[in-house]
């Protein structure tokens, strides 16, 4: 049986309800393409994304739990 096959018994075995559900939830992974602008929006939204990015640098958790260990405790 091919994946395509497989894809359309499951949607076969799917109510009117969990169909509706199923076609919202994937119309974001794979909008209509008469949406012309979805994928300028998705990709405004993707730089936004990434200008939020920031780097962390590297945390030894030992060394802060001591740290801490040493200010609460006195140890």
């Amino acid at each position: 049986m091919s994946t395509k096959e497989i894809a359309y018994s499951i949607l076969e075995r799917l109510s009117e309800e969990q169909l509706k559900g199923f076609i919202a939830l994937f119309s974001d992974v794979y909008p209509n393409t008469e949406d012309s602008d979805a994928q300028a929006r998705r990709d405004e939204a993707f730089i936004n994304l990434e200008a939020l990015r920031i780097s962390v640098p590297d945390f030894d958790e030992k060394k802060e739990l001591d740290e801490y260990r040493k200010e609460r405790f006195g140890t």
